[in-house]
């Protein structure tokens, strides 16, 4: 029975960010130099979820370049693949990726968490108003 509690470690929110990903490998000849452009449905320091036109798998491996504000840098964690769900989209087929970072800095976190701090808040402002 769901008990309204957040099972999440980090807040979490569900905003668009703008993202680039690539698939990531061990062998150099391999990988790929190809950047992919992607938004983000919502964005926490402990994962992101986003919509793909392509099948990632399972465990796939990613370098992200995420824009948490405008004045700051982007933020570079990898993460992998944990949930990748197809859905029909006439005539598309689409999929819903959802990632955990697995190698992520403090200070991205903390980049990340304070973005996300931001827009909670605005949010809160917006909805007493």
């Amino acid at each position: 029975m769901y008990n309204d509690l957040e099972r999440r470690k980090y807040k979490r929110k569900e905003k668009p960010y703008m993202a680039k990903f690539k698939i990531r490998s061990d062998a150099q000849e391999t990988e790929s130099d190809d950047w992919n452009s992607v938004t983000l449905h919502s964005l926490s320091a402990g994962g992101t979820f986003f919509i793909y036109k392509k099948d990632l798998g399972i465990g796939t491996p990613l370098d992200f370049k995420i824009e948490v504000s405008k004045s700051k840098p982007p933020v570079n964690p990898i993460g992998k693949v944990i949930r990748n769900e197809q859905f029909q989209l006439p005539p598309y087929s689409m999929f819903c990726i959802a990632i955990k970072f697995i190698d992520i800095g403090e200070h991205e976190k903390e980049a990340i968490n304070t973005a996300v701090e931001k827009a909670l808040v605005q949010d809160n402002r917006t909805s007493v108003a």
